[in-house]
């Protein structure tokens, strides 16, 4: 008789993002010429769905996420991330908890005015990942910024992204 297997509806959740970003992160980098996007100044980017923007620096495309409050964001700068309003906040300790799974080394975290901000990195199957978590309470709403990339220059950008998140003008 077979064994069925329960899963963790989170655990998938965290597993398809891993791999579109990965995904993303692999035909960003590959499709991109040398002077593509340039970095520079960060300029503002928004994220229609949800009605925030974020400053970002580099070209970025805007497209939906993975459910109908998200939005993934893909740049040179910051490879992918995604944006959602978050039906269900997480406190800070509940994000580390669930950050626990993935065995992360140089944990980082702060709170913020609004919100909070987590970083950390660990080795796997695909070599070096970077992780951010940031929440942040803005008009009565909860937004969640997240990424999974592959250089820690990367994840210094979008966290400085996720804390520049505001209600669009």
């Amino acid at each position: 008789m077979a064994r069925r297997v329960k899963y963790d509806p989170r655990i998938m959740r965290t597993s398809l993002i891993l791999a579109l970003s990965l995904s993303t992160l692999t035909a960003t980098t590959a499709c991109s010429k040398k002077g593509d996007g340039g970095g520079g100044k960060p300029a503002a980017v928004k994220i229609p769905k949800l009605g925030v923007e974020l400053d970002i620096p580099g070209e970025v495309s805007v497209t939906d996420g993975m459910g109908e409050s998200s939005q993934m964001l893909m740049g040179t700068e910051i490879g992918a991330m995604t944006v959602e309003l978050a039906a269900t906040p997480q406190s800070q300790e509940e994000a580390k908890s669930d950050a626990d799974m993935f065995s992360p080394k140089n944990f980082k975290a702060d709170k913020l005015a609004d919100g909070y901000w987590m970083t950390y990195d660990n080795t796997g199957g695909a070599g070096a990942n970077f992780f951010v978590t940031v929440r942040r309470d803005l008009g009565g709403k909860s937004y969640r910024c997240t990424t999974t990339t592959n250089t820690a220059d990367r994840q210094a950008v979008v966290v400085a992204a996720c804390k520049s998140l505001r209600v669009a003008k």
